[in-house]
């Protein structure tokens, strides 16, 4: 073992980059220890150094081993977390919400990515602005997506007297808070939306990809020639700070690759290196040189983009990927060079997290007759930038889980799907003879490249159900009349069912979808369920038990919202939480996972949010001064366990929080593994049966006509859904909940399964 510590030491330190300031700070040295004992702290330092979307499996991938020698360093001689869970949905935003307070999205009331929240649209609360300085106030009526910090901000109404509101970001303190209320300096560096969430009320220094603050901060880098987010100017009154005419836009992502034959898809085919580096670089220069060694914050977040932005443009297992684990490891490197020169690295524990894991986005179908998964739609080879030809798949059983695979090759070109347009266009009727529109405030959809409607030559196949001919409706970038594969949805602005009409609205979110009910009518929620369990694209669905309680009129097939710690007692949470269908077991460009995505519009080739096995289960490793070396935590563990557990260390307690302080990995803490049980839990819903189940074309099917027959899979005929779970006992007789994954379970004949009575609030 030792003999391993050292050759590892010896690439940790060889592979070690320092990205160089803008200017050098010839004093920072001489200062450390007046700053130090200025602070006079006794307890250690915490650096949360988020890798938003990194998979797991990172740690085993051979073609990732050479490119994160410091992680891996991290994972032998640290903790590594092996059974880590994201907060489900496993969305950037909710886990932001999960990292600041320990608390899942119930009981913080907050529902980021894409949410829906109109009220904000009312000038009566004020002029709500983006980070482009932009009056977005009215763009509040439809879902409005959340990775903003000026949007957050603008969600953020505590105690608004003059519009009698008390609408706070979230409904509970955050762990940032709590430090700096005790005096503790606190950092929060990256990713603008979730990186600012962690400090929203702004109480410390920030510097993200759209803003510096405070003023003090922002003046004191461009003093020292540092050059700084080109949006700066408007997080602060006009006129209040100017930036330098030569500052230029350090944050700007390089351009994707995309194919020649539509510039809305990348090229993975021919990319290399992630169009997020030079950012994310920057970003990390500054934290090191003008932040760590002149403020010396007790707390730092820092939140980098990579790899998960990479995966969405090109996949996960593709070079861009590999490219931007490469970065990261490089400035995860720079963080520990710096500390050894500050002569902190032993009193700093780091903290490596990821929000989620990723999947390639894949149409896939049911298990073949041999229980093997299959693709919907053939992969296809890129040449030339244009899709071409169809490739082959390979069965395979996996040498040691057993697990039947398929193994692909190529490139997707299916997988999208837009539930506001399949909702429409399916002509859902309730008992009153309504019809059901949905609206997802997203315009034409010009997604041909990957909607699934290739031919095996690669060729565009017009006569699919997906495919419309150019016929005024939308109108492209060009501003030339375009064929699409779905029109437009703006919301309305009467939601009113007064032309005969019940009208939802979609918050379309990638691998799960939010359902806002206006009126909440329960007929409209029961026609939107039976839609769900027909397409084979959605999996498991919940609904909220306080507005459609639990009893006879709750529909059959479903679960309630506050099984998966989803229900907000103030009901800022939606109708209904839809997971779109995921497998585990399809390998793309080497790696497991694959899943639909549900979108507005976008296009892209990787994505998250899923209740899925490949989306859930994501990476938790800590090394430093209070946790234990070298051990694999086999417990379940879970993102809102980070907050409660770096309060333990700096000395405060977060009260009442759905998470739990890891006793086990802290060092004296008087708790090992043998300190816990583990009881595995599965709960199921009651079955609907007698349902006319659809193959998943991804495009869309009208219920009523006859032409949906020739899409009717008559292998299938019932719904139920299923949560896997873990309860954690501790030997306290203390309980956690930890939710593995949650998926539709569709069959031939009628289950004899019923609704689990189930309590996740055991704690």
């Amino acid at each position: 073992m030792k003999k391993k510590m050292v050759a590892t030491s010896i690439i940790l330190t060889s592979t070690l980059i320092l990205f160089n300031s803008c200017q050098t700070n010839k004093n920072t040295s001489d200062n450390y220890s007046q700053i130090m004992n200025s602070k006079k702290n006794d307890k250690n330092y915490v650096i949360l150094f988020v890798w938003d979307g990194l998979r797991p499996d990172v740690l085993t991938d051979s073609k990732a081993k050479k490119l994160i020698p410091n992680l891996l360093y991290i994972s032998e001689n640290g903790v590594e977390f092996k059974d880590n869970h994201s907060a489900y949905p496993t969305f950037t935003m909710n886990n932001a919400q999960a990292f600041a307070t320990g608390d899942y999205a119930g009981k913080s009331g907050f529902y980021g990515n894409n949410l829906y929240q109109p009220w904000r649209a009312n000038k009566e609360f004020g002029i709500a602005t983006n980070a482009s300085g932009n009056n977005i106030t009215s763009t509040f009526l439809s879902p409005i997506f959340t990775e903003d910090y000026k949007i957050l901000k603008a969600l953020d109404q505590p105690n608004n007297v003059q519009a009698s509101l008390d609408e706070p970001l979230v409904q509970v303190s955050t762990l940032l808070q709590e430090a700096q209320k005790l005096g503790m300096t606190t950092a929060v560096i990256g990713k603008s939306g979730p990186a600012f969430f962690q400090d929203f009320r702004a109480g410390g220094y920030i510097l993200d990809e759209n803003h510096v603050w405070p003023l003090s901060f922002a003046k004191e880098l461009q003093a020292k020639n540092v050059k700084l987010p080109k949006l700066t100017e408007n997080a602060y009154n006009k006129g209040e700070f100017v930036l330098a005419l030569d500052n230029g836009n350090p944050t700007a992502s390089d351009p994707i690759i995309r194919l020649a034959e539509s510039k809305e898809i990348s090229d993975p085919s021919i990319a290399t290196n992630s169009p997020f580096n030079k950012k994310n670089e920057y970003m990390a220069d500054v934290f090191l040189n003008h932040i760590l060694p002149t403020k010396l914050p007790q707390l730092s977040v820092v939140w980098l983009r990579n790899p998960d932005s990479t995966q969405h443009a090109y996949g996960p297992g593709t070079l861009p990927y590999y490219d931007a684990l490469r970065s990261n490891d490089l400035i995860l490197g720079s963080i520990n060079k710096k500390l050894k020169e500050m002569g902190i690295y032993e009193k700093t524990n780091i903290i490596i997290v990821s929000d989620h894991a990723h999947s390639n986005i894949v149409a896939t179908k049911r298990n073949d007759s041999e229980g093997f998964p299959q693709l919907m739609y053939p992969m296809h080879d890129i040449a030339n930038g244009k899709i071409s030809n169809k490739t082959s798949s390979e069965k395979i059983v996996h040498s040691i889980s057993n697990q039947k695979m398929l193994v692909t090759n190529g490139y997707s070109t299916s997988g999208t799907i837009r539930t506001a347009d399949l909702i429409s266009k399916a002509q859902l009727k309730t008992q009153s003879g309504n019809i059901i529109a949905a609206y997802d405030g997203g315009g034409c959809s010009f997604n041909m490249p990957m909607s699934g409607i290739r031919n095996e030559d690669g060729s565009i196949n017009t006569n699919s159900p997906g495919y419309n001919l150019a016929d005024g409706s939308c109108i492209d970038d060009s501003k030339k009349n375009s064929a699409y594969t779905s029109p437009s949805y703006l919301v309305p602005n009467d939601l009113t069912n007064k032309n005969g009409v019940d009208k939802i609205v979609v918050a379309a979110n990638g691998g799960s979808d939010y359902i806002y009910i206006p009126n909440h009518d329960l007929n409209i929620m029961k026609s939107l369920v039976n839609f769900f369990q027909r397409r084979q694209e959605y999996s498991v669905i919940f609904v909220d038990e306080n507005r459609y309680p639990i009893g006879e009129n709750f529909p059959r097939g479903v679960l309630p919202l506050s099984y998966v710690k989803l229900e907000n007692k103030d009901g800022r949470n939606p109708d209904m939480v839809i997971s779109v269908t995921s497998n585990p077991n399809v390998i793309v460009n080497g790696l497991p996972g694959t899943e639909f995505d549900s979108t507005d519009g976008d296009t892209e080739r990787g994505d998250h949010g899923t209740f899925g096995r490949t989306d859930v289960h994501n990476t938790l490793l800590a090394l430093g001064p209070d946790f234990n070396s070298q051990m694999k935590n086999n417990l379940p563990t879970g993102n809102v366990d980070v907050a409660p557990t770096i309060a333990n260390i700096l000395g405060f307690k977060l009260h009442n929080t759905d998470g739990r302080v890891l006793y086990e990995a802290i060092k004296n803490s008087g708790y090992s593994q043998d300190s816990y049980k583990i009881e595995p839990i599965t709960v199921t819903s009651s079955s609907s049966c007698e349902l006319e189940i659809y193959e998943p074309t991804t495009h869309p099917i009208n219920f009523n006509l006859n032409s949906k027959n020739r899409f009717i899979d008559p292998e299938l005929t019932s719904y139920y859904s299923q949560l896997n779970s873990k309860m954690l006992i501790s030997k306290e007789g203390v309980k956690h909940v930890y939710f593995d994954f949650a998926e539709a379970k569709r069959q031939k004949d009628c289950p004899n399964v019923g609704m689990t009575l189930f309590h996740s609030n055991n704690n």
